[in-house]
């Protein structure tokens, strides 16, 4: 399935000749985009947007913010001065939203996204200059420089998700477009070079939970705000978890209910009790529109893998186009253009074990009370959970072993990679090879591994939820994720780990935001569904598709990366696989869609969905 982007942005080369090649380029590319130009008539910003587009100018210098939030041209000119004297876009970065900012005077220009990575900046050499851009793809197609960077592909077959300074090193899926970090900036001076510069750090989680509560819900206000204000129907993924309930109840009060409507998608697993949950909390909610999609009413995973969505990198999205489109068509046929997701809270609010370490360092008695909570939680003995919380020592030493050393029970500085049983060993040594090199000068994003693990984690997340907000904006959907806000991540991160992560409360920190907002028993829920039940009752039928798919003469097999025996095998009991291998081979499959929508490569004709042996 082919994709239209709805909203996407590129700036144009400093030189009258390279921006009106680039423009040329990028025109073709979509006869649509409008082009924005300086005071002094030189194109500057290309692109097309259904959000919004903020333009300052003062004594020769320029600013642009693009995206979501609500900063008017008056508040922008008057941050403009100060930013432009610092040479710091960060300071264009300080409102509630997702947005990028563009600063440009005389002789330099910035530009940078958030701190997740929902607004990632790429940039790519064009006609002796530089392109920047917020879609790889698009940077790869106006330059002509398609071509698949295969040590990108391999790892991302690695799960549950690469590791950051791998990630984050400035490579991306196409030969010769560069990928410039979350929380930095990229300056273009004005013949051309390109350097990059930090404008956002993790802070330290120093507040109480009283004190952190209430900035929470107020971050999250804004964050919704933002989005909502101006809409005369507004949409809510309401799961029934704690992270979309407190979405879904803030929306509430924002719109009140003849504004809002809640979806539901009922889960196949029937342990989950998801939907009860979410009943619960929408029956709190008088006025409010409820529907539920039950299992069987929406298209199952993998249906129209022949034909998937195109998407900047390997995505989940990719992979279940129907039952992706029927769920946001559903949500236009209620006339909602703004939809709001939970996905992200399960990245921020909790963290990993790694805590108690720092947290004996500074409240022993608390530190001690969450061990034995966590072992009679875990039903393991204290020991145990002390192993896992031990401190992971320093991260390049980490890095460099986190393929090669066998787990030694601790969590570590973030989710340690597994490797595929069918990766080949030319991949296996090329990954292993790449990441001692990226060890070397590694640096986390906080000193503290539980801090460094969150943020890493959002990130992850992020560069998925980005793509499926790109496949989901021609259906007519704005699919935005309020706990990937810079303003909320700051509340969370900068509240003590052992405040917003508990054995004896499910997201203490949510829930103490919330109280008088979300129903109270939902707010006392301790039950966490799951949906692996829908990806294994939908891989069965789906084995013949799977089988052309991922044939001896797939890409990735042609790439060197795959033994295609040892895959067919993993095929073959997908359905009834543990959770590590269903996650891998999901990403392999993933990576397989993505590797031929970029080559081009034609996909195998479907395969009626039925009892069909690999």
């Amino acid at each position: 399935m082919s994709l239209t982007l709805t909203e996407w942005f590129a700036v144009l080369p400093g030189t009258s000749s390279a921006a009106q090649r680039a423009t040329a380029g990028l025109k073709a590319a979509d006869p649509g985009a409008c082009v924005l130009s300086r005071r002094d008539g030189q194109p500057w910003i290309i692109g097309r947007s259904t959000r919004a587009l903020t333009v300052a100018h003062s004594a020769g210098r320029s600013a642009a913010l693009i995206g979501a939030h609500d900063v008017g041209k008056g508040q922008l000119a008057q941050a403009l001065p100060l930013a432009a004297a610092n040479s710091f876009v960060g300071d264009l970065m300080r409102w509630a939203g997702s947005y990028h900012a563009v600063l440009a005077t005389s002789d330099e220009t910035w530009i940078c996204g958030d701190v997740a990575g929902m607004r990632p900046v790429f940039w790519a050499e064009y006609a002796d200059a530089v392109l920047v851009g917020d879609h790889a793809r698009l940077l790869a197609e106006a330059t002509g420089t398609i071509g698949i960077d295969t040590a990108y592909l391999a790892l991302h077959l690695l799960g549950p998700v690469p590791p950051l300074a791998l990630e984050e090193s400035g490579a991306t899926g196409y030969q010769g477009v560069r990928a410039v970090p979350p929380g930095t900036a990229l300056r273009l001076d004005g013949d051309g070079r390109t350097t990059v510069r930090r404008w956002w750090r993790v802070p330290d989680d120093e507040c109480a939970l009283p004190e952190g509560a209430p900035v929470l819900r107020d971050a999250l206000r804004r964050a919704i705000a933002v989005r909502t204000d101006g809409e005369s129907v507004v949409g809510c993924e309401l799961s029934g978890g704690a992270d979309s309930t407190a979405l879904s109840a803030l929306t509430y009060e924002h719109v009140g209910g003849e504004r809002l409507v809640n979806l539901t998608r009922a889960s196949a697993d029937p342990g989950n009790d998801d939907l009860d949950w979410a009943r619960r909390a929408a029956g709190s909610q008088p006025g409010a529109r409820h529907d539920i999609l039950e299992v069987g009413a929406i298209p199952a995973q993998f249906v129209g893998l022949e034909a998937p969505f195109a998407l900047d990198a390997p995505s989940p999205s990719a992979a279940s186009p129907h039952r992706a489109a029927f769920w946001w068509e559903h949500a236009a046929s209620a006339e909602v253009r703004v939809l709001l997701s939970g996905k992200g809270g399960d990245e921020l609010l909790p963290t990993d074990l790694s805590y108690l370490s720092h947290t004996l360092r500074r409240d022993r008695a608390t530190s001690r009370r969450h061990v034995k909570g966590w072992a009679a939680l875990w039903g393991v003995p204290a020991p145990q959970i002390k192993v896992k919380a031990a401190d992971p020592g320093p991260y390049p030493r980490w890095l460099a072993d986190c393929l090669i050393r066998d787990r030694d029970g601790s969590f570590g500085w973030e989710a340690r990679p597994y490797v595929p049983s069918w990766l080949t060993g030319w991949a296996r040594t090329m990954l292993a090879d790449t990441l001692r090199m990226a060890a070397d000068g590694a640096e986390p994003l906080h000193e503290r591994p539980h801090q460094h693990a969150t943020m890493a984690a959002i990130r992850a997340l992020a560069r998925w939820n980005r793509l499926q907000a790109d496949a989901a904006g021609p259906f007519g959907i704005q699919l935005v994720y309020p706990y990937a806000d810079q303003q909320v991540i700051e509340a969370a991160l900068a509240t003590r780990a052992e405040a917003r992560t508990s054995p004896y409360r499910n997201k203490p920190l949510l829930t103490a935001a919330m109280s008088g907002l979300v129903p109270a028993a939902n707010l006392a829920r301790r039950t966490k569904g799951g949906y692996n039940a829908d990806t294994s009752q939908a891989a069965r039928p789906a084995r013949g598709m799977f089988a052309k798919l991922l044939s001896d003469d797939c890409e990735l097999a042609r790439s060197g990366l795959i033994e295609p025996n040892h895959l067919r095998t993993a095929l073959r009991g997908w359905d009834r696989t543990d959770d590590r291998t269903d996650l891998l081979l999901q990403l392999t499959l993933m990576c397989e869609i993505w590797a031929r929508t970029t080559s081009g490569r034609p996909f195998p004709a479907p395969v009626p969905f039925e009892e069909t042996a690999c």
